[in-house]
């Protein structure tokens, strides 16, 4: 049940529909127009002030295919589970001011056919969703208008034709938005009530009471234009209110440790850490009551969700820094159909630890709207596979129940993850459910380090020498000049065909390294030797021409213009019988 600013966020999206289509009253017909509004409840002669008490029906749009029973996705035909599985989709190019923006569904970029492409490579495979951002900020071709208040009418029409491209290659979409758009008139409505307490941008806009109508008048827009231009709602698996929800942790009113905010009919004690947690979970919970209000006004049948990163306790993590992140109490009550959740792998928690921030239950489904492996954490493709297998294993096991890898093509950015059709398209085809159909198996790690027992030289207490083979960024540090060495046991023989070492050094400059290994008598008979300038992330290779049995590998720094360090050695071969 709506409360009354629920009810009015729904009646804002009736007087929209109501100022461009017919208005059916007491109509229980579904063969009406798409741009019909049928009003379910009240007489027939109901007028727009008993708009309050009713309920606000759209009629004639087809039900999403998905329902949501228990914690998982439904399909209604089948009445099988259905399992979340895709790619993020976006085209991120130079902006005018020089900073990168997605232009996805820029009328000024959209590339209808290859898009379809992409798509139809992802449903061959048995991909099933898509998620694509509504965003971009400052020009003629993004969603804010900059001629008038609204949103861009041609950059709807792209929406629609996106949604008409995954109706014919049979893919779901996941819709979401970073932030209010900047053109169109929004952030003027937002910035009503900034004040010293609410200094503006995302701490006023999901905060206060005008950042929220600056979101239900932005949502009301949205839906209002896709039922006007008679878009199919039955290719979205969900609306996702924001891509990621969080708060200047340094900025008022979060940066109070005195006096009293005043939010609505609520006052809390910002020398309270309970009380001004408290805050941000209320305003969140009326922001998401009133959009999904918004939403579900036009398409009854809407699934409704929020991204956020991971929060920072109750386990301590650097993701995020200063930002501020609450989920768990939303878990516990809200709007919310079900919930998206971002996780990298390679990150200073572990999968578990992060559902446990998050609060991950098993009230309603849980998907992991990002994930995937940055290209600084794991700088070559050798254990790429295993790794995000291995964290998607990890993640259905701490509760989660979809996919949506972070992304489709390689971003141009510095911190870029692996794509799925980076090298040829080897994620593409690793991770695809053709293959992988059930992501819950935990894969065989190909790497033989990962599980070898590490002795050093020397360390330093925060990195210690397992850290060079644990498959993280972390690194082995010994803390003190050359000469000093890393020692790894496989545990039992095996035929070594390549071995990787990524460099930790800092400055660059000549180094000298030499390759040990021996069998089970640990006695060192065959080296190889590198010679050369290094520096920060290179990659030293050795790929013997035939593999070399072994099961002790030493590999010892003689010349170095920096303290000995490895980010990651890894070890590739088969296990002698």
């Amino acid at each position: 049940m709506l409360d009354q600013r629920g009810k009015q966020a729904a009646v804002s999206v009736a007087m929209a529909l109501m100022a461009s289509a017919c208005v059916a009253v007491g109509s229980t017909s579904t063969t009406v127009s798409a741009t019909t509004l049928a009003i379910t409840e009240g007489s027939a002669s109901a007028t727009t002030e008993d708009l309050s008490t009713t309920t606000i029906v759209m009629v004639g749009l087809r039900d999403n295919p998905l329902k949501i029973v228990d914690d998982d996705f439904i399909d209604r035909q089948s009445g099988e589970v259905f399992v979340v599985r895709g790619a993020n989709y976006f085209n991120i190019v130079p902006g005018p001011s020089g900073s990168y923006e997605n232009r996805t569904l820029s009328p000024l970029n959209f590339r209808p056919d290859d898009v379809e492409r992409d798509f139809r490579a992802l449903a061959d495979r048995g991909y099933n969703t898509v998620r694509v951002f509504l965003e971009c900020n400052g020009n003629p071709g993004c969603i804010g208008s900059t001629v008038r208040p609204g949103l861009n009418g041609d950059y709807l029409d792209v929406i629609v034709e996106l949604m008409n491209i995954a109706v014919e290659t049979d893919m779901m979409l996941l819709f979401t938005s970073n932030d209010l758009p900047d053109d169109g008139g929004y952030r003027t409505i937002s910035a009503r009530d900034d004040s010293r307490l609410f200094p503006g941008y995302r701490n006023s806009d999901f905060l206060t009471e005008s950042g929220r109508q600056a979101m239900v008048k932005y949502w009301t827009d949205l839906m209002v234009g896709l039922v006007e231009r008679k878009a199919p709602f039955e290719a979205v698996l969900g609306w996702s209110i924001l891509n990621e929800h969080w708060l200047f942790r340094d900025q008022p009113p979060l940066s109070l440790a005195t006096g009293t905010v005043t939010i609505g009919p609520a006052t809390y004690d910002m020398a309270d850490p309970g009380a001004k947690r408290a805050m941000v979970i209320d305003a969140t919970r009326q922001l998401i009551e009133e959009v999904a209000a918004v939403i579900r006004g036009v398409h009854p049948t809407a699934l409704v969700t929020m991204g956020f990163f991971v929060p920072d306790f109750p386990n301590p993590t650097a993701i995020g820094g200063d930002w501020y992140v609450d989920t768990a109490p939303l878990v516990e009550s809200s709007d919310l159909d079900f919930f998206d959740f971002h996780f990298y792998a390679n990150s200073d928690i572990s999968v578990d630890q992060a559902a446990r921030n998050f609060g991950v239950d098993d009230s309603r489904p849980v998907i992991m709207g990002e994930y995937g492996v940055f290209v600084h954490d794991m700088p070559t493709s050798e254990s790429l596979v295993f790794t995000v297998l291995d964290h998607m294993a990890k993640a259905c096991a701490a509760g989660f129940d979809g996919w949506i890898y972070w992304g489709y093509q390689r971003a141009p950015l510095d911190d870029a993850t692996w794509s799925l059709t980076d090298e040829e398209g080897l994620l593409l085809d690793a991770l695809a459910p053709m293959g992988v159909p059930d992501p819950c198996v935990a894969p065989a790690d190909p790497n033989l380090a990962a599980a070898a027992t590490v002795t050093v030289s020397a360390s330093l207490p925060d990195q210690p020498g397992e850290y060079a083979s644990d498959g993280t960024s972390r690194q082995w540090g010994s803390g003190a000049d050359a000469p000093q060495w890393i020692e790894l046991d496989l545990g039992s023989p095996a035929a070594v065909s390549s071995v990787r070492m990524t460099v930790a050094q800092y400055p660059a400059g000549r180094t000298v390294h030499r390759i040990e290994w021996a069998s089970d008598d640990h006695v060192f008979s065959d080296s190889f030797l590198f010679d050369g300038v290094t520096e920060e992330g290179d990659v030293l290779v050795f790929d013997p021409p035939v593999p070399v049995e072994l099961r002790f590998l030493r590999i010892t720094t003689s010349v170095s213009p920096s303290w000995v360090a490895w980010r990651e050695i890894t070890v590739f071969g088969d296990r002698s019988p």
